[in-house]
């Protein structure tokens, strides 16, 4: 037994005491707890981690779509609210670290619309990850300091040590991996991903209709405005959701132009400011976001 280069990844879920706390009470929060777990939990198997989101990236086709699969070099482990995730690194980190991102993004917007918000660090370290779950080694340590210490926003950040070894500076498009289209320098500093950039890369694949992406859009939009709502006596809790809205309101859905209501706002309706355009001095986002969801139906 011996320590290997891998990619790691420490993911915590926010607000997991409060849902815990709140189950108590209410049964159906039990079973809604237990359906997040238990999908977590599915991913603890090596075969779930597909390139197909890969695949159909130009990035990864011109390089070789073969070269990305990370499918029996990736271990998972979830316990409580928290999962980590690695994967076998040798000369091929680019390609690793563009495939376990982009199931990340994934994994993050399914929860996202169950309203679910995670957080972590994603770095690159020595490591024991075995199937059965037995995981330790600085790389660990060091990914999880990172989502306590960095990440402060449901995103996940990656660290210097990891950001050295991906293709940067990108100075042409032939050098591009499909991260790079995950992958953002946020205005505090930090480098990484949050979970609705998901929706901005993914909007070109054929399975991504309209339809299905103004749906999952429209419940992403509604966890965020009930998060601003439900936060008047916890600061920080508000900090994170109006973060939230900042980085909705700036994805961008090439095809959220109509061209019979010339508005930007046929797939994704914005989150305004309160009040914003409207009479009156209402103290919930929810107000001012219905009034201009019922004018847009």
């Amino acid at each position: 037994m011996k320590y290997e280069n891998r990619l790691i990844a420490f993911i915590d879920i926010l607000g997991f005491k409060e849902i815990v706390r709140s189950s108590e009470k209410d049964d159906s929060k039990i079973e809604f707890l237990y359906s997040v777990l238990d999908y977590l939990k599915s991913w603890e198997t090596s075969e779930s981690w597909s390139s197909q989101l890969v695949e159909i990236e130009e990035d990864a086709q011109k390089k070789g779509v073969e070269n990305f699969d990370i499918r029996d070099k990736t271990n998972s482990t979830s316990f409580s609210d928290s999962i980590v995730v690695s994967v076998k690194v040798e000369n091929n980190v680019n390609e690793m670290a563009s495939t376990l991102i982009v199931n990340l993004a994934y994994i993050g917007a399914i929860l996202f619309e169950k309203g679910i918000l995670f957080r972590g660090g994603l770095t690159i370290g020595n490591l024991i990850h075995n199937e059965n779950g037995t995981v330790f080694g600085q790389g660990l340590i060091d990914a999880y300091q990172l989502e306590s210490n960095n990440a402060k926003f449901p995103r996940i950040v990656l660290s210097d040590r990891l950001l050295k070894q991906l293709n940067y500076p990108l100075e042409t498009k032939r050098n591009r991996y499909p991260y790079h289209q995950y992958l953002e320098r946020f205005n505090d500093g930090c480098v990484g991903f949050h979970q609705i950039i998901y929706f901005q890369v993914i909007e070109s694949w054929t399975e991504m209709t309209e339809e299905k992406l103004k749906i999952s859009l429209e419940k992403i939009r509604k966890v965020i405005v009930n998060g601003l709502d439900t936060s008047f006596e916890n600061p920080s809790v508000f900090e994170k959701f109006k973060w939230l809205k900042e980085q909705y309101n700036k994805l961008i859905i090439l095809n959220d132009f109509d061209f019979e209501t010339k508005t930007h706002e046929n797939i994704k309706l914005k989150i305004r400011e309160l009040n914003e355009g409207i009479h009156g001095h209402n103290v919930h986002y929810k107000y001012t976001d219905d009034f201009y969801d019922s004018t847009k139906k």
